[in-house]
């Protein structure tokens, strides 16, 4: 697939005949039908509840959805890494990471501006040797070295760790694709766009941009205890309370949780989203907030959570995440992994 702005070239399968030379027939083989690293990797932090700042009262908070769909546009990116085989047993990783908007026009989704994507080697330069690091960097290949900026020599001598790091630099590249997509869309658009994920590490996505983010994921739940249960009890089409969330090195956002739908399992985890938007910097700085202020923040967490419920149709099947994966990200998805595979 030929995409006009997007950097697509080398792909998986041409990096595969470039690397065979160097690693031999089987890896390539393997490598080929394998699963990507993360498919493989299990997830090491534990569940964990957080404290929040609350911005307003207690109690559920029952949301009407918009009559017609509002987001004009989404955000999403994916990534995609494996092993691609072993010189002196130390791994090459080659990972790929995309980024596109899809915007609503005349009830179909297009893409905004180009996507983003790019692919590289990932490898620890002293564990392959100085031979065939040349060789590597010969053959055309973007190269990265894992252990350029932090990692002693000792430490890469264990391919996990090698693999681990991968992954790391891959899931920045990521971020940085994303943030960067989103910044763009902020400084030209003034229409509304839902960012798959959190929004808090992107300067850009501030209190004048209209954008908001959408979490899926929850290993962290954010609330006292007491909270915490209340937000596990909502019915659908209700919303938490607004509260502060202070990450650490980043700037705070202004969150609540919104239930998307119920089911009779009664998982308190299906159908639940967690919003953010950036507030302005009385919020960022000030607990104590006057009344006014927590009205508007109350209003606006009403009013995005009204345009999310619009977007629940179509479902997402035969996604298994359709609960909370609502179609716009879903075409996304669909549309990068048709760039990088899946």
């Amino acid at each position: 697939m030929s995409v006009e702005g997007a950097e697509i070239a080398p792909s998986f399968r041409s990096a595969l005949r470039v690397l065979r030379p160097i690693v031999g027939d089987a890896a390539i083989h393997a490598a080929s039908t394998a699963p990507t690293l993360e498919r493989a990797q299990l997830r090491s932090d534990p569940p964990s509840v957080s404290a929040c700042d609350a911005v307003e009262p207690p109690g559920a908070r029952r949301v009407a959805p918009a009559s017609t769909p509002t987001v004009a546009a989404f955000l999403d990116g994916i990534q995609r890494s494996r092993v691609v085989g072993h010189v002196r047993g130390s791994p090459l990783v080659f990972g790929s990471v995309a980024a596109v908007i899809r915007q609503r026009e005349q009830r179909r989704l297009d893409t905004w501006d180009a996507p983003r994507v790019h692919h590289a080697l990932y490898a620890s330069r002293a564990g392959l040797g100085d031979d065939t690091w040349a060789q590597l960097e010969a053959s055309g290949l973007p190269l990265r070295d894992v252990a350029e900026d932090t990692l002693a020599e000792a430490t890469l001598t264990h391919p996990m760790a090698v693999r681990a790091h991968a992954l790391v630099q891959i899931a920045n590249e990521r971020d940085r694709m994303e943030r960067a997509l989103a910044a763009d869309w902020c400084r030209r658009e003034q229409r509304w766009l839902w960012i798959d994920g959190g929004i808090a590490g992107n300067a850009a996505v501030d209190a004048h941009a209209t954008a908001f983010g959408v979490v899926k994921s929850h290993r962290t739940l954010y609330g006292t205890p007491a909270l915490v249960r209340a937000v596990l009890m909502l019915r659908e089409a209700e919303r938490s309370p607004t509260f502060l969330v202070v990450h650490r090195g980043r700037r705070a956002v202004v969150s609540w949780y919104l239930r998307l739908r119920e089911t009779a399992s009664g998982d308190p985890l299906h159908g639940l989203v967690r919003v953010e938007v950036a507030p302005s910097n009385a919020v960022r700085d000030a607990l104590h907030l006057d009344d006014h202020t927590r009205d508007a923040i109350g209003a606006q967490a009403t009013q995005l959570s009204s345009w999310i419920l619009a977007e629940r149709r179509p479902l997402s099947l035969p996604d298994p995440r359709w609960d909370t994966l609502t179609y716009g990200v879903y075409a996304c998805e669909s549309y990068l992994k048709a760039l990088v595979g899946s």
